[in-house]
């Protein structure tokens, strides 16, 4: 299990690599951002992004949680290779058909979505980059089934690269508003597309699987129902504050989801890459529930470390990447947020069950009723605390939903999860972050100081509470051994990365 967790670790670290480079840009361009656009206009923006999302999830219709199932299932022996091309050209058909049934009703949605058809051009510009990265969807999951995390870390590298330059050019120079973002992402998803091209070709064989297409499109279908009505559920939000307030107070939570969502962007996406293919070859092993426990455990803990520390220095993030003043105040939501993503995370992995076990129905109803219950929490919490209780509404909904998922796929696929430990953890988190709230007043240097002790206190203060099994304090003990001496890192260094 140790060469598991290496080989996880080792994997994570080259795909954060990959995402990172993808999602760098927009992270890096913030504070562009927030000098060229002002709060209404950072609205717009949020509310075009949460769209792409509605666009990406309702017309990718799951196919790449298909392919990831049939690709390891016997009856796809050795039409791996065909399966991919019927796959991706079905997902290719899906996009062109997309593209031009939505061109009559662009200014229609333009109107509906940010109350002025003059938006129209946008939402055009936004719906190529939404349907390029759907196409680049199965090859990206290729990468990932067949571990090619270097080549999916260069691929995303030169996508980050094309995208800067181009952004910077549109907005800095040429003053083209929020359209620069979306020339920059066209320019960078076809870089990302020129690399992946020949690797592509040469997984594929031109032959049509009709039956087995036929299967996973059934397969497919409630995972299709509960990613749109998941992507709802992580979108609301945005549109319920447009609703009930106005753009100015969409764009301000727009700015601090964006940053809070770092956390999901740049530690979740880069582990949940190499987790899933893991997750699947596994589950024919004989110790693979040990596995799947240990890796819920882990995964929380150091989530919420990196959650702690966004947390903490919430006010201080949120002030270092605005270059106007109204944008501040987007600190008071980063805690929902980030509980948000960590049960949201801890969702993920309580899926496997259900996942194992094709209850994909199953996964399907918690989706929707959680997507209810988000909207009916929108309706009351917006009403009553404007930005924070959209927040709240999310978090609440995200613990709902690892709930109801952990219950059922506890029912047919039991895994001894270490729920103690888990519910100890985001107590403690919970705890330390509302006592840095009393060092908000004091000078910067003194709060960050008396801040970042907070956040090195965790897994001491779990200590305290008999967090640790024996088996952990003796590999812990261990390995401040061997990095305690700086004489032994490039060692150390070279038998983490080793295959």
């Amino acid at each position: 299990m140790l060469a598991d967790f290496r080989k996880l670790f080792r994997q994570s670290a080259i795909y954060g690599l990959g995402t990172l480079s993808t999602k760098l840009a927009g992270f890096v361009l913030i504070p562009l951002y927030t000098k060229s656009f002002s709060v209404a206009e950072f609205g717009v923006l949020g509310l075009l992004e949460v769209s792409a999302a509605v666009v990406i999830s309702f017309f990718g219709f799951s196919l790449y949680s298909g392919f990831f199932r049939w690709y390891w299932d016997k009856s796809a022996e050795g039409k791996k290779e065909s399966l991919f091309f019927t796959v991706t050209l079905f997902q290719i058909g899906i996009v062109i058909l997309t593209y031009f049934a939505a061109q009559p009703f662009l200014k229609s949605f333009s109107q509906l979505i940010l109350n002025s058809p003059d938006y129209t051009y946008l939402l055009r510009l936004m719906l190529i980059s939404s349907l390029i990265q759907l196409v680049l969807v199965m090859p990206n999951t290729l990468l990932r089934l067949q571990e090619k995390p270097w080549l999916f870390a260069l691929a995303n590298l030169l996508q980050l690269i094309f995208s800067l330059i181009v952004t910077v050019y549109f907005i800095a120079f040429r003053h083209a508003g929020i359209e620069g973002i979306y020339y920059g992402q066209i320019a960078g998803s076809l870089a990302f597309a020129s690399v992946l091209v020949r690797y592509s070709y040469r997984n594929m064989i031109f032959r049509f699987e009709g039956q087995l297409l036929r299967e996973l499109l059934v397969y497919c279908f409630p995972l299709f129902m509960s990613g749109v009505a998941l992507v709802m559920l992580n979108v609301t939000d945005r549109y319920s504050i447009e609703v009930l307030g106005n753009m100015a107070d969409v764009g301000l939570y727009s700015y601090g989801f964006k940053l809070a969502n770092t956390l999901n962007v740049f530690l979740i996406t880069s582990i949940n890459f190499a987790i899933q293919p893991m997750i699947y070859r596994m589950m024919n092993a004989p110790d693979n529930k040990r596995f799947y426990a240990k890796l819920l455990t882990y995964y929380t803990f150091g989530t919420m470390i990196f959650g702690l520390g966004m947390m903490v220095f919430g006010l201080e993030i949120t002030k270092l990447f605005a270059k106007r003043i109204e944008y501040y105040d987007a600190w008071y939501i980063f805690p929902f947020i980030i509980y948000s993503i960590v049960f949201g995370m801890m969702k993920d992995v309580a899926t496997t069950g259900l996942s194992i076990s094709k209850k994909t129905k199953v996964i399907a109803v918690t989706v929707i009723i959680t997507a209810a219950l988000n909207l009916i929490l929108n309706n009351i919490l917006i009403r009553l605390m404007g930005n924070q209780g959209a927040a709240l509404s999310k978090m609440l909904s995200m613990l709902v939903f690892f709930v109801l998922t952990l219950y059922f796929s506890q029912k047919v696929y039991p895994i001894p999860y270490e729920m103690k430990r888990i519910t100890l953890m985001l107590v403690t988190a919970a705890c330390l972050y509302t006592i840095s709230l009393l060092f908000n007043s004091l000078d910067l240097i003194p709060r960050l100081g008396f801040k970042a002790l907070l956040i090195g206190s965790f897994p001491f203060v779990l200590h305290l509470f008999r967090f640790y099994e024996p088996v952990e304090l003796s590999r812990i003990r261990g390995g401040w051994n061997k990095w305690s001496k700086p004489s032994e890192f490039r060692e150390n260094i070279s038998r983490l990365t080793k295959k």
